[in-house]
C-alpha cells in the first residue's frame, strides 16, 4: 500500500499543483493542518477554510482523502519539535505497514507514476525490509522574475535530496531520522522560495528551522535578485552553504510550464558512490567517513 501525508498551513493553495500529480498513484491520503491556524513558530494565518473544501471535494473522486485538524502548535517545543510532532500525527493516522510518503504542498513531482512504479519494484510489503528512507533530488525554486524563475543549479549533477519515502515513519528532524537512506533519481520541483514577498517572509517565519539563521539577512538577499545578478550568487542555503551552490534562469510563465520544460534541462543526477550500499554505510560509519 502507499500512502501520503502532506501538511496544510498558508501555502496550501500549492496543493492545486502538487496533490493531483500524486492522487492517482497512492492508496490513501491525510492531509493535516493545525486548527488553530497557528505555524509551527506559532505565527497566525489566514486559511480560507471554504476554498480549500470545494478543491479536496472537487479532486477526491475516489475518497482517498482523510483530514487530520488539531493543535500541532506547542509554545514549549521548538519549531522543528513541532514539525516532528504533526509528521508523527499522520504517521499514527496512516498507521503500520506499506510504503509512507510525506511531501510538502510545495513539492511537485515530475514522474510521480514512476517513483511509486520503483516503490512498488523494491517491495510490495515493507513492512518487513530493514528500516530504509527513500531520498529524492530536489530542484529548488528561488524567485519568479518578470518572464522566469531562478532556481538552484546542481553543479555537476551534485543535488540536494531529501527523504520522501520510508517504510518505517518515525521524524526526528522534519522527515530525516537514523534509517538508512536510498538514492531515487525521482526528481522533485521544491517551489519553495519563489513567492510573493510577503508570502516568502512568512514561510521563512514558520519554517521548522526558522531560529537557525538570520531571516532578515537572507530576505533581504533574496529581493535584491534579477536576471543579471544571480550568476554571482554561491553557496547561500541559509543552514549548509553548498546545498545551494547556483543559480540557474529558465524563461517559464508559470510551475506548470517549468514542469514541462525541466527535464530536458536538468543534468543527470549523480548518485554518489556506495550511496544504495548498506555495507558501504557501514563501513563509512566504522572508519568515521
Amino acid at each position: 500500500m502507499i500512502k501520503l501525508g502532506m501538511c496544510v498551513a498558508y501555502d496550501w493553495p500549492l496543493l492545486k499543483v502538487s496533490l493531483p500529480r500524486l492522487y492517482p498513484f497512492v492508496d490513501t491520503i491525510v492531509l493535516s493542518r493545525d486548527k488553530e491556524q497557528l505555524t509551527w513558530s506559532g505565527e497566525n494565518y489566514e486559511f480560507d477554510q471554504k476554498l480549500f473544501s470545494d478543491f479536496i471535494n472537487d479532486l477526491d473522486k475516489e475518497g482517498k482523502i482523510s483530514l487530520l485538524e488539531e493543535s500541532f502548535y506547542n509554545p514549549s517545543k521548538s519549531p522543528i519539535e513541532n514539525d516532528n510532532a504533526q509528521r508523527m500525527a499522520m504517521a499514527a493516522r496512516l498507521g503500520q505497514g506499506g510504503w509512507h510518503l510525506q511531501v510538502d504542498a510545495d513539492e511537485y513531482f515530475l514522474d510521480a507514476e514512476a517513483f511509486v512504479a520503483q516503490l512498488k519494484k523494491m517491495s510490495r510489503h515493507p513492512e518487513h525490509l530493514k528500516p530504509v528512507n527513500i531520498v529524492c533530488p530536489w530542484i529548488s525554486l528561488i524567485k519568479k522574475l518578470d518572464k522566469g524563475f531562478l532556481y538552484v543549479y546542481p553543479m555537476d549533477g551534485a543535488y540536494e535530496t531529501t527523504p520522501i519515502a520510508t517504510n518505517a515513519p518515525v521524524y526526528t528532524n522534519a522527515r530525516r531520522n537514523g534509517h538508512f537512506n536510498y538514492f531515487s533519481a525521482s526528481y522533485i520541483l521544491h517551489d519553495t522560495w519563489a513567492r510573493q514577498g510577503d508570502q516568502l517572509y512568512t514561510k521563512l517565519r514558520s519554517w521548522g528551522h526558522s531560529s537557525d539563521f538570520n531571516i532578515d539577512s537572507y530576505f533581504a538577499l533574496w529581493q535584491s535578485l534579477d536576471e543579471h545578478n544571480f550568476k554571482y550568487i554561491r553557496n547561500f542555503h541559509p543552514l549548509s552553504p553548498t546545498l545551494w551552490p547556483a543559480l540557474g534562469y529558465i524563461p517559464a510563465a508559470s510551475s506548470s510550464d517549468l514542469i514541462r520544460q525541466l527535464p530536458a534541462l536538468l543534468p543527470e543526477a549523480k548518485q554518489p558512490w556506495g550511496q544504495n550500499s548498506r555495507l558501504w554505510a557501514k563501513i563509512k560509519s566504522i572508519i568515521g567517513a
